[in-house]
């Protein structure tokens, strides 16, 4: 699917997953830029339980004027096209909203087919997958400076600070992008406050590491979710860490965090066995997460812990795992 495709429509929605990260923000503003060119009425939005609070995202917001909103009102109905960035319409990181026509553009596993789409699974950002099309459509990226920084962080934030990058087209973007770099230096160096210093120490302090299976489980207090995300990724730099989960539980329900570094287990297809028919997941093959509603977890009475849960759904899957690489 190319952007011209989407300039039929009027208006145009954008909406980033529900908690959106840097990456999300980038690519939804990368499209909220380029149909605002092309003179359409646009907007970017997202939804979900929690509001943008986390230091360098609110600071990217600000800093390099990104219009997004929050829209409380689930309820909502699109008028015109919707467009889910960096997520897929129906999944679980993203609220369902009604529209007559919906586009997907992502970067994650394909995970159902939709008419209007453009989902490249190999790239290692969404950010880039936008700034491809946009090009694609000649879009000059010299004088957009707040652009071009964001779309930058983007790809810095998906991929741990470009050490996971492996795919061309990523490196060229990298490499091609004029940005910010004293905004670039900012945003790095406010990735953590104090108070989520101390949620990290202290959950990591209580981890819990199953030596058959070389996995760790972490359970946090009550925080921005994308700090599950950080301290996953801290976790698998441990030596005899394969896989790990991280997570919460919050008054609607349990949010959690999943990271691999064995090829063979793929985090996104185990943040969906977590999930399991009570709740959702789904991701890359490196770094995935999910949520399972207070209200369905509480019907089955299968486990009395959410450390039991996980515990038990991790030695299953990391089990059957074992069995069939064996065979």
């Amino acid at each position: 699917m190319k952007l011209a495709e989407l300039e039929n429509y009027n208006p145009i929605t954008i909406q980033c997953h529900d908690n959106p990260d840097a990456d999300a923000l980038a690519s939804g503003f990368g499209l909220y830029t380029y149909f605002k060119w092309k003179g359409k009425e646009v907007r970017l939005i997202y939804l979900g339980r929690n509001q943008i609070r986390k230091t360098n995202l609110t600071m990217m917001v600000k800093e390099l004027q990104i219009p997004i909103s929050y829209e409380e009102d689930k309820e909502t109905e699109v008028k015109g096209l919707l467009i889910t960035v960096d997520c897929q319409y129906g999944a679980g990181n993203v609220t369902c909203l009604h529209a007559d026509t919906v586009a997907v553009i992502d970067h994650h596993h394909v995970a159902d087919q939709v008419p209007l789409g453009e989902i490249r699974s190999n790239l290692g950002s969404c950010s880039t997958l936008v700034w491809d099309m946009m090009r694609a459509e000649g879009f000059c990226f010299e004088k957009e400076m707040k652009l071009s920084t964001a779309l930058y962080y983007g790809l810095f934030s998906d991929t741990s600070q470009f050490s996971e990058i492996y795919n061309p087209l990523d490196m060229e973007m990298r490499d091609s992008l004029f940005f910010d770099k004293d905004l670039i230096s900012q945003f790095k160096n406010s990735n953590l406050s104090l108070e989520e210093v101390e949620i990290a120490g202290l959950a990591l302090l209580g981890n819990i590491y199953n030596q058959t299976y070389h996995y760790a489980l972490v359970r946090t207090r009550p925080c921005d979710p994308n700090i599950l995300g950080l301290i996953s990724d801290f976790l698998l730099q441990v030596d005899k860490v394969d896989t790990c989960v991280v997570y919460h539980i919050m008054p609607d329900g349990i949010k959690f965090s999943v990271r691999s570094c064995v090829k063979a287990v793929r985090a996104d297809e185990l943040a969906a066995y977590l999930g399991g028919d009570i709740g959702s997941g789904g991701g890359h093959s490196e770094k995935a997460g999910g949520f399972i509603p207070i209200e369905q977890y509480r019907k089955q009475d299968t486990y009395i812990s959410t450390e039991d849960y996980f515990t038990d759904k991790l030695n299953r899957y990391l089990a059957e795992f074992i069995e069939n690489s064996t065979l």
